[in-house]
């Protein structure tokens, strides 16, 4: 586990006017400024850690603010349509589920989520500049550092620029108030930006290759690998469209991660237990098939996770149960669609089946007649949420929360594969084997296999944050013909379920007010 050490980046370097000349000569207690610190590699290990902080950054999207509002993700989750919210306290959660937001009414939820991702970059902007600049560190040993620096940097621009579009790109740690106000920078050199930092770590880094709970939890090179290969497949598609360029470089990084001897491997079926078993255990956190995760402790920094997977009708007591839910409240604050229940094969797809991915039922053994029985829920709830030791016992959950698989990769080769002419079949085989009773027949013609693919993408990675952003990158929605039959259609002018239609204008989310307030040189998105 990882010595999360706080490091404020912008907080150093400011120490403050005065006239009294003896206070001045005092070393500061309890901070430093950036020039005496960076010494020592244990220093920028300190500073890097920070990082990984689940108030800041890219963590900060997948950590539960309110227990009745849930996460970032799954507020995009909720915008997409697939899933529902039925508790939520802040104002601004059914605007966006009704197509209803504005820059205005939206303002308080989106202006934390562009500072805790600035904010974190502008901790990385200050590790890379100063671990670079002090020739006292060795290469060597501040290489993998910096590499984790530069990945971090790297995502916190991936979700903005896919969130808001055009953004600031600072490249440099803030010294002084007079680089403040920075213009938005076109979204490809915002995408290079990105690529240029995670190149750097792949070819510099001197990253263990290996899965990352193998590598104590931290950025591995596999991490950086999964998260290039998305990169380049969402260049490949809206809004910049590189196309052919794109989809060569996102199957080229895939295949080398998948090729690799560093132990990477999807979860299989054994011991007892299935693949999706496995993603729900905390047992396997940090397992093989995890590339990169946001981590937990029951002891110390807990998990709200599991507050989701059951219905809010608990904690009642159940008759002739000797069990009781631990926790003063559960939660619906993810709960899949009818579409997105209906995409699957309910017989034929391992992932529906009940306590998979999703459960309609608690089991226990009555006191009454020592007989098992089944309380139905009323609702379809997150099965791979369900700590059962934290649900009843604890109130306390470790589970990590998977941001990342190598599931992920195998989809994007097959993605790119197929979108280059090339046969998809070595990468969505080992997905399709270990999700299906019987694998689907891989369709002969180029559309078919894209529409399996994408639907894919909707079943396998459900609960990681992808829908949305799927969206927006392919302008595809999809339809659910028959049960477990997808189509798609274009996103634009689809029905979002709930009585509204998509525009051009929900692609991108509003650059919150306060922030154009704070940089007149920032402009709103078209529509807002």
């Amino acid at each position: 586990m990882k010595n999360k050490i706080v490091f404020s980046g912008l907080l150093l370097a400011v120490l403050g006017l005065g006239s009294c000349k003896k206070f001045l000569q005092e070393n500061p207690k309890s901070e430093q400024p950036v020039g005496a610190y960076f010494q020592t590699i244990d220093e920028v290990q300190s500073a890097v850690n920070y990082l990984y902080n689940v108030a800041e950054g890219p963590n900060s999207l997948f950590n539960v603010g309110g227990l009745y509002d849930g996460t970032t993700s799954f507020l995009f989750d909720n915008l997409s349509g697939l899933v529902n919210n039925v508790v939520a306290q802040n104002p601004s959660i059914p605007y966006f589920a009704t197509l209803t937001f504005t820059a205005a009414n939206t303002n308080g939820y989106l202006d934390p989520v562009w500072a805790q991702l600035y904010s974190n970059i502008a901790s990385a902007n200050t590790i890379i500049t100063n671990a670079t600049a002090n020739t006292s560190i060795s290469a060597s040993d501040a290489a993998p550092l910096l590499a984790t620096a530069r990945y971090f940097r790297a995502m916190d621009y991936y979700y903005l620029v896919r969130i808001f579009g055009a953004v600031p790109l600072v490249l440099q740690p803030y010294t002084s108030l007079s680089n403040l106000s920075v213009p938005r920078t076109s979204i490809d050199s915002v995408y290079s930006s990105i690529e240029s930092d995670l190149n750097w770590a792949i070819t510099n880094g001197t990253l263990a290759d290996k899965p990352m709970g193998s590598n104590g939890n931290q950025i591995s090179l596999g991490t950086v690998e999964t998260l290039l290969s998305e990169v380049y497949l969402t260049a490949a598609g809206y809004p910049l469209q590189q196309g052919q360029s794109a989809y060569t470089s996102a199957l080229a990084t895939a295949q080398t991660l998948i090729n690799s001897t560093g132990g990477y491997a999807l979860f299989d079926n054994s011991g007892g237990t299935t693949p999706f078993d496995k993603l729900r255990l905390t047992t396997f956190d940090g397992g093989t098939e995890y590339m990169y995760f946001v981590e937990y402790n029951s002891a110390l920094q807990q998990s709200s996770y599991p507050e989701y997977s059951i219905p809010n009708t608990f904690p009642l007591p159940i008759a002739n149960s000797p069990i009781q839910v631990a926790y003063t409240l559960m939660e619906q604050v993810w709960t899949p669609s009818t579409v997105l229940l209906g995409m699957y094969d309910s017989a034929n797809d391992i992932r529906r089946h009940e306590k998979q991915f999703y459960s309609s039922s608690i089991n226990y053994i009555s006191t009454a007649t020592s007989l098992p029985v089944s309380l139905p829920y009323n609702v379809f709830m997150p099965y791979r949420w369900y700590d059962s030791v934290a649900i009843f016992h604890t109130a306390a959950s470790g589970k990590y929360t998977s941001v990342y698989r190598l599931a992920d990769v195998y989809l994007i080769a097959a993605e790119a594969a197929n979108a280059l002419g090339q046969d998809p079949t070595p990468y969505l085989t080992p997905i399709l084997n270990r999700a299906y009773v019987t694998p689907p027949a891989i369709p002969a013609d180029q559309a078919g296999r894209q529409t399996l693919i994408l639907a894919e993408r909707y079943r396998e990675l459900a609960m990681e944050g992808h829908f949305w952003f799927d969206m927006i990158r392919t302008r595809l929605y999809p339809d659910v013909t028959t049960p477990g039959t997808v189509t798609f259609s274009s996103l634009v002018g689809h029905s979002n379920g709930r009585g509204r239609t998509f525009t051009s204008t929900e692609l991108l989310m509003p650059v919150p007010p306060t922030e154009i307030e704070r940089d007149a040189n920032l402009t709103q998105n078209p529509g807002y």
